[in-house]
């Protein structure tokens, strides 16, 4: 084999296992919240959050977050003061699914769908 395709063969096989998972995700059938006022939660201290993809994301200390509906999985809260995406090959808006004062995963509203996270109790004020 030359040199080149040896190289060549060698960048293709860096490329390769460079690229970022998926977002794991599955269908999720989801109940806007009732009522003209949304509950909002802020969250005390700030949190490291593991997607499915194994990408981080924090959630600031400070952050506020509106109770937005429901799903089988918990409450959905999206991001007041900003939005909040998770990443994987692509970027998803997120919002946070929170059950038992525990975050357990995502709600992709473009996807319609719930992505489970590495569960994370969160300390709210």
């Amino acid at each position: 084999m030359s040199t080149f395709r040896l190289g060549a063969c060698i960048v293709a096989a860096a490329c390769l296992t460079g690229c970022a998972s998926e977002v794991v995700r599955s269908p999720a059938s989801f109940t806007p919240a009732a009522g003209a006022t949304r509950a909002q939660i802020e969250v005390a201290e700030e949190a490291t959050v593991q997607s499915s993809s194994g990408y981080t994301r924090v959630l600031p200390a400070g952050s506020l977050w509106e109770l937005r509906g429901s799903i089988a999985q918990g409450m959905a809260y999206r991001r007041v003061n900003g939005i909040f995406t998770v990443e994987g090959a692509h970027v998803h808006e997120a919002f946070i699914v929170i059950s038992s004062g525990r975050l357990v995963g995502f709600y992709l509203p473009v996807e319609q769908a719930y992505s489970p996270a590495v569960p994370v109790v969160l300390k709210l004020k």
